[in-house]
């Protein structure tokens, strides 16, 4: 199985080809346009993650660790914030407005002023460490994998093969920043297999790792599986996505509404370059399974209920790029949005699927990343994090004169189809 680094570099190029050639255009089809952006200070922490609270405003968590979460208004302006012990990767209000903030194994529940209500470690953390034997398979398990010759051989071919087609697309045409970027990531990989493979002897293909190897890939193996995808809650109970115990999928656990317990309730979704998002509203829980190309709806005790989508290149009766939908969110009415990455897409569809509208295309770097969405609960503003920019995009619906020529735009379809 390739590694999860080359997963991530394939999935970027994958995404830069796909937005770049096949994708059609939804702009007469939209009913939101871009309007502005919220964009912290240049010295300011990378958002992690965001949501919106009851008031309409901006919860986002940001920095490597310790972090931070901030309060911000339309305008911008930082209204409230405080520190966070770990790096905050998820954040979510929960149903009687205080926060959810989880990070690196840890959760933590806070009221609306910032006050530490509690903080508790996360399910699957206490499990990892609870488990060395397991951690000591897996470990092994992946040395070995990643470890022979022959794998080591195929990577660097692997490397070289899309450095080659970077290239030659760069003759073509200026390299994009994210097309600079991942070759520069791919570069340094092969470089770096490259020697590793120099050093390799005849024989290494028949040793076994050594003992500090092993201790080496269980310290690496925690840190990857500490990290929480996304963090929600229903009234009576708290929902965590991470890394699956062992494997490459994800598993949901739920907890008590005090962070108690936990238990598996979904597991082995199928989720590329770090990416699971899982929100949940008053219908259950929503996964946007991005390698799997769909929506999947459960219960609160993880039943599935259904399921929709597709991949389609040009995204408009599916979801295109790589590895999408990305995120998703909800409307009071109960609506289901999706966020594509790469693409910026943000479609709204009922709660079984049903497509209602295209809201539009936001403007931010491809890749295969976080997009993370919201809803506004006070006006029909849409948000979008861009990652890569370090600021979240403002969508406010059309004029009246955007929503006429839309109407026309969607009567003339409708015609063609009919024909």
């Amino acid at each position: 199985m390739r590694s999860t680094i080359l997963g991530t570099v394939l999935c970027i190029v994958a995404a830069v080809a796909s937005a770049a050639d096949s994708v059609s255009s939804i702009e007469s089809k939209s009913t939101h346009r871009q309007a502005t952006t919220i964009k912290l200070a240049d010295d300011a922490p990378t958002i992690n993650a965001f949501c919106l609270n009851a008031q309409g405003e901006i919860v986002a968590v940001c920095g490597s660790g310790p972090g931070e979460l901030l309060i911000i208004d339309d305008s911008g302006e930082v209204t409230k914030n405080w520190e966070v012990d770990v790096k905050p990767e998820a954040v979510n209000v929960r149903p009687d407005g205080t926060l959810l903030v989880a990070g690196e194994g840890k959760l933590f529940h806070y009221d609306r002023s910032g006050k530490l209500l509690k903080t508790a470690t996360s399910p699957h953390a206490a499990r990892l460490k609870s488990d060395d034997e397991e951690l000591r398979k897996s470990a092994i398990a992946s040395l070995k994998q990643r470890g022979g010759r022959s794998m080591v051989e195929a990577r660097v071919k692997s490397y070289k093969s899309l450095i080659e087609q970077l290239e030659k697309m760069s003759e073509l045409r200026e390299l994009t920043e994210a097309e600079k970027s991942t070759l520069q990531a791919i570069s340094d990989l092969n470089e770096r297999y490259t020697l590793q493979l120099e050093a390799m002897g005849d024989d290494d293909e028949e040793k076994g790792p050594t003992e500090e190897a092993i201790q080496q890939q269980i310290d690496v193996l925690i840190r990857s599986k500490m990290r929480i995808s996304s963090v929600c809650s229903s009234a009576d109970a708290v929902f965590v996505t991470t890394r699956a115990l062992s494997g490459y999928g994800y598993d949901v656990w739920k907890t008590g509404a005090d962070l108690s317990g936990g238990e598996i309730i979904i597991e082995g979704l199928r989720g590329c370059c770090g990416q699971m998002d899982v929100q949940c509203c008053q219908r259950g829980l929503f996964v946007a399974e991005n390698s799997a190309d769909r929506v999947v709806h459960y219960d609160f005790d993880g039943t599935k209920i259904t399921q929709w989508g597709k991949s389609d290149r040009t995204g408009i009766d599916g979801f295109g790029s790589c590895c999408n939908p990305m995120n998703v969110c909800f409307d009071g009415s109960g609506h289901v949005y999706t966020a594509e990455a790469s693409l910026g897409r943000i479609k709204k569809f009922d709660a079984t699927g049903n497509l209602i509208d295209f809201i539009g295309d936001v403007d931010l770097v491809p890749g295969c990343k976080n997009v993370s969405i919201a809803v506004s609960p006070v006006n029909d503003n849409i948000y979008m994090l861009d990652l890569t920019r370090n600021h979240i995009v403002i969508m406010q619906p059309k004029t009246a004169s955007d929503t006429v020529k839309r109407t026309a735009a969607l009567e003339t379809g409708a015609r063609d189809n009919e024909q």
